[in-house]
């Protein structure tokens, strides 16, 4: 009969190393659970796949030889990580021994919106967690960096695209108004005509040079006036206050970055649309993993 090392598995070095610890075929079979021909059984084909007796009598018990004395260690740790393969790793958030550390692509609206939120609920926790937050331009970086290990988590603006490694979940809704200076506007420009007369900044993150309000208001036969174009939204405000520009932006930044401002609704129907979470397949099962994830959705539940 041909047989060799390929054809250990788990069973069979989890049987010698009982035998090894027990110091005793009977034993070991009461350990396993099963009956002592199946131990003897295992035991035989151990031999032959390995080449060695591996346990000799010794009066009532089994001695090890020295070759078993050797591969015991290896087995014991190739078992251990065997075991690791199917177990996830316990997080509990409210034990000071346990730590996590995320690494999070989000942009400046994110911070803003949802991770004030986030930070509250997860310094309540007595478990060392800690952050990284990196800026991701655009959807493709996304989900290479996902893939890549980059970053752990994503938390953007919900895209139709499909990836089968990568998983997701939708937070909230979000909406456009409009952002302006109140001294600088005796009557805020909320119909369309004023709208398209007046100077604006828009915010264009990553390569992008074409903005949904352009595209609609093009259709329209329409246009406005972009004075000022910048790369986040964290930089609008101090860039407008004090001038006539007007800003199209999120609604919820109304409650950060954009406080005192004037605001009016979108004169022209612009969809709304979501925000979701990002993850890899890889990190689905992850007890740490899960329990960030439980925390970003309820935090963005209590944004109304």
């Amino acid at each position: 009969m041909k047989i060799d090392e390929l054809d250990l598995d788990y069973r069979l070095l989890r049987l010698f190393l009982t035998i090894y610890d027990e110091g005793s075929v009977t034993a070991a079979a009461h350990r396993l659970d099963v009956g002592q021909p199946t131990v003897s059984h295992g035991l035989e084909r151990l031999r032959q796949i390995i080449g060695d007796p591996l346990f000799v009598r010794s009066g009532r018990s089994v001695a090890p030889t020295a070759h078993a004395d050797e591969i015991a260690p290896q087995v014991r740790v190739l078992l251990q990580g065997m075991r690791g393969l199917t177990r996830v790793v316990a997080f509990d958030p409210s034990n000071p021994d346990h730590g996590a550390r995320f690494v999070i692509g989000a942009n400046d609206y994110e911070v803003a919106v949802i991770l004030p939120a986030l930070m509250k609920r997860l310094q309540n926790s007595a478990a060392d967690v800690r952050l990284q937050v990196v800026s991701v331009p655009g959807v493709d970086r996304m989900v290479k960096w996902l893939r890549d290990g980059t970053i752990d988590h994503a938390i953007t603006i919900d895209s139709s695209g499909k990836h089968g490694d990568i998983a997701r979940q939708g937070l909230f809704r979000e909406r456009m108004r409009c952002f302006y200076d109140p001294a600088f506007h005796d009557t805020p420009p909320d119909t369309l005509d004023r709208y398209c007369a007046a100077s604006h900044a828009r915010v264009m993150i990553g390569a992008n040079d074409s903005s949904e309000i352009d595209d609609i208001l093009r259709g329209l036969g329409r246009s406005r006036r972009t004075v000022l174009q910048v790369p986040t939204f964290a930089s609008v405000a101090n860039l407008i206050r004090g001038t006539d520009i007007i800003a199209t932006l999120p609604s919820r930044l109304s409650g950060s970055m954009m406080q005192g401002f004037g605001q009016f609704d979108l004169p022209l129907a612009f969809r709304e649309y979501g925000f979701a979470q990002y993850w890899h397949v890889r990190n689905a099962a992850n007890a740490a993993h899960k329990w960030l994830r439980a925390e970003i959705f309820r935090a963005s539940r209590g944004l109304g």
